[in-house]
């Protein structure tokens, strides 16, 4: 049992909050059951590890002794380098969920690798966006016969992989930042969904996974969406000429449709919230960041947005919303500054501010986060 559990446990006795003998049956029981949390995560973190691991060691493995292996042989290598893998998982299930679960992750890694590999030995046609529509195919399969978490992952991560490679096929190489656009809109439209994965009724593991995969997601994404620029918008004629009308269609389509579609999967006819968020999107777009004006702009819209998903998470009970929020609050105040007022002020005093920002605005986000976490603990179920 945690000290601070103890010390919790007797400031709620001495407050009357929990009598004496209910605090000694808490005691009594974590002394006989309370190791099991800690022991589930470090199992849960030694699969992890061991996993990445172990699909690292076969890869190297395989390409140490590639130019020794017959075609035939490395076609071999490769289908039992994913068969052994989900061989392992099935055998797996019935002693430890935790191990089957990462054998099989292992195993649909395999197979992207397998499918690569299996590109080059047979020297295929060169299309590197088929593999990894192919290997999301196979993390689909993954998702619909074991119904795991890291499965869905491999899907969220894979799928809209898939189709950012086919878009930069379709690109034409002197537009290629031009036409970078939607696909920034789109994956921050997808972090989004994802960060809206967990819902207050709805605690399963997949969905726990895609919140923190949209926790994670969402900050690059925002930085993605920023580096486009106005510059890079494709509205002018040369570039629709140059990208074609079609292509500018289907491209938008695919990064407004694809999230949407995950978040009514996910929330229902809460995903209308998402509007809000394209139309965030498109607003800082076309902001000419090259300009003062544009700059200030730039950094007010994205210190608003990090404002909006703190109230979404607060409005919707979600912790790790909030703490995503404060923190791109506290990256856009720092973008602002070092963008804006740390040359003006010169070396010595530019560093006396930051170190100001660090210390005071540091301490008054952390307090206002306890203070909003603290009331989404208070309003939980």
């Amino acid at each position: 049992m945690s000290n601070s559990w103890q010390s919790a446990l007797a400031r709620w006795t001495a407050a009357g909050i929990v009598d004496a003998a209910a605090a000694g049956r808490i005691r009594a029981w974590e002394a006989e059951n309370g190791g099991d949390a800690g022991r589930g995560r470090l199992a849960l973190i030694a699969f992890g590890l061991g996993g990445l691991l172990l699909i690292a060691g076969v890869l190297l493995f395989v390409a140490a002794h590639w130019d020794d292996l017959s075609p035939a042989g490395r076609f071999a290598l490769v289908l039992a380098m994913i068969a052994v893998a989900h061989l392992g998982g099935a055998f797996a299930a019935k002693s430890s969920a935790g191990l089957s679960a990462t054998l099989h992750a292992v195993g649909t890694g395999a197979l992207g690798a397998g499918i690569f590999l299996a590109g080059q030995i047979f020297n295929m046609a060169e299309h590197w966006p088929g593999a990894l529509m192919l290997w999301s195919m196979g993390a689909a399969a993954g998702v619909l016969l074991l119904r795991q978490w890291p499965q869905v992952l491999w899907l969220a991560l894979l799928a809209p992989a898939w189709l950012w490679g086919e878009w930069i096929e379709a690109l034409p190489p002197d537009v290629f930042r031009r036409g970078a656009t939607p696909v920034a809109v789109g994956v921050l439209l997808l972090a989004c969904s994802y960060l809206s994965a967990l819902r207050p009724d709805a605690n399963a593991g997949w969905r726990r996974a895609l919140n923190w995969l949209g926790a994670v997601a969402l900050v690059p994404a925002a930085v993605m969406l920023a580096s486009t620029g106005f510059d890079d918008w494709p509205g002018d004629g040369k570039s629709l000429e140059k990208l074609g009308t079609g292509t500018l269609v289907v491209g938008w389509g695919l990064a407004i449709a694809l999230p949407f579609a995950v978040a009514c999967a996910l929330r229902g006819r809460e995903a209308v919230y998402l509007l809000i968020v394209l139309a965030w999107a498109l607003v800082v777009t076309q902001v000419n960041a090259r300009q003062n004006a544009g700059e200030l702009a730039l950094h007010a819209l994205f210190a608003a947005g990090a404002v909006g998903i703190v109230l979404w998470g607060v409005k919707d009970r979600q912790r790790l919303a909030v703490n995503v929020g404060v923190l791109g609050f506290a990256l856009a105040v720092l973008f602002f500054y070092f963008s804006s007022i740390f040359d003006k002020l010169g070396r010595s005093l530019g560093l006396i501010g930051i170190g100001v920002i660090f210390i005071g605005g540091g301490w008054l986000l952390e307090r206002m986060r306890r203070k909003l976490v603290g009331r989404i603990g208070r309003s939980g179920p």
